[in-house]
């Protein structure tokens, strides 16, 4: 069976948004991290599987581990 995608009807462009500022409220799960001068830093994988860094201080913690995470399998981290 082939998928046909058309395009949305009346698709309107929003102007007064473009260039707004505002907070993404998803989980991740942190899947590296590093401590330097200026604080810590997270590399985090959200739910499409995107990877990206940003500080500990833009992540609230759940205190809960996700199970799907990769660890390296000799338990070491780098």
């Amino acid at each position: 069976m082939k998928v046909v995608w058309s395009k949305p009807v009346n698709v309107k462009k929003r102007h007064d948004l473009i260039q707004k500022t505002g907070t993404l409220k998803h989980k991740v799960t942190i899947v590296d991290a590093k401590e330097e001068f200026h604080g810590v830093d997270v590399k985090v994988r959200d739910f499409r599987g995107s990877e990206y860094w940003t500080t500990l201080d833009d992540v609230e913690l759940d205190n809960e581990k996700d199970s799907a995470a990769t660890e390296p399998l000799d338990g070491t981290h780098s």
